[in-house]
């Protein structure tokens, strides 16, 4: 076995060396330290992972803090450029280890994905992850194309979408670079959306943030309108990078389901990315036997493509046993939590 160790590298060696082998997902590209920065989270690293003389694999680590605990959080990461192995993967997460360890003992654990389930990897803390997906091909630049991608009863639910939008007078509109005023309009979609889901939405400078500092080569904003008043009643917020396009963040009103907006809007921004040259557009998130709480979103999903994309899931590194396990006990003593499904989850009321 040869030697294995990290090395630094600047935003442009890490796009270069992804040049051509990989698609770098945008959380491990250079434009996304300008969110976390907004965020006030800093770029604790980039690095290329060197095995026997070759490199093997790519991460960017930022710095986050769970409860007073500093972790570090490669989303999407590592970026591997070669097969990745259970044996390969053990020995990163060994000298990822180690090089935490030598450079800030304050590390609590470190949040990263693979493929493979292994003794040193816990489920994360506090958030769902998810290892399948739904991807819908758009490689072909056509709306021919994307619509013949999908399965049959997808491009049945995309006719009725189109269908129902033409006569209660709907329409898919692009907004990217709207005002921050406008804004507003996106946010209050979102917090029905989370009212009547029963999710905590983040603040919303977050998603403002995101548009901004991404911009709009990176960051795009699509929604269904209704009416002669144009009333916003869902949208897509959208990530792309590296000819690959992300369904990042979404929400929908209850008036939305009057139009068919969810599948309008999905379909129709699948169509205009086509016409770009965007490769995937990834819908982001879907149910496997790991994380059954994503079965009903994906059965939605799963109407738009053939098949479902297995991907790397999120997993917690420890890095200081004994203080993950303190933090996790401070956190079930303090917010009532209970292990369900293999995960920290909060108790359902």
């Amino acid at each position: 076995m040869g030697e294995s160790r990290f090395e630094p590298l600047t935003d442009d060696q890490m796009r270069v060396a992804a040049a051509g082998v990989v698609a770098l997902p945008i959380e491990q590209s250079g434009c996304w330290e300008r969110f976390e920065c907004s965020q006030g989270r800093r770029l604790w690293g980039r690095f290329q992972w060197m095995d026997e003389g070759r490199p093997v694999a790519l991460i960017a680590l930022y710095e986050y803090s769970l409860h007073g605990a500093r972790y570090l959080w490669a989303r999407h990461g590592p970026v591997w450029l070669k097969e990745q192995s259970p044996e390969r993967a053990s020995r990163l997460r060994e000298d990822l280890r180690a090089l935490v360890r030598q450079r800030d003992r304050g590390i609590v654990f470190v949040r990263l994905h693979a493929a493979y389930a292994a003794p040193d990897l816990a489920e994360p803390l506090q958030t769902i992850t998810y290892d399948r997906t739904v991807v819908v091909d758009t490689s072909g630049g056509t709306e021919d194309s994307v619509l013949g991608s999908m399965t049959a009863e997808g491009r049945r639910a995309v006719r009725r979408a189109r269908r129902r939008m033409e006569e209660r007078g709907g329409r898919v509109v692009e907004e990217t670079g709207l005002g921050r005023e406008r804004f507003h309009e996106y946010y209050a979609v979102l917090i029905e959306t989370a009212e009547r889901d029963g999710f905590r939405p983040h603040p919303e400078c977050v998603y403002w943030d995101l548009l901004e500092t991404l911009g709009p080569d990176h960051a795009r904003l699509f929604g269904v309108r209704v009416g002669e008043e144009g009333r916003l009643v869902c949208w897509d917020l959208v990530l792309v990078n590296d000819r690959r396009a992300l369904a990042y963040y979404g929400a929908s009103s209850l008036a939305s389901r009057d139009v068919l907006g969810p599948d309008a809007l999905d379909s129709a921004i699948a169509v205009t990315l086509a016409g770009e040259g965007i490769a995937g557009f990834d819908l982001m998130g879907a149910h496997s036997p790991r994380i059954p709480e994503l079965y009903s979103v994906g059965r939605y999903k799963r109407r738009f493509a053939q098949r479902y994309t297995d991907i790397d899931g999120a997993w917690d590194m420890t890095v200081h046993a004994g203080l993950y396990r303190a933090l996790l006990a401070a956190m079930r003593a303090k917010h009532g939590l209970t292990r369900a499904g293999g995960r920290i989850l909060p108790r359902r009321r």
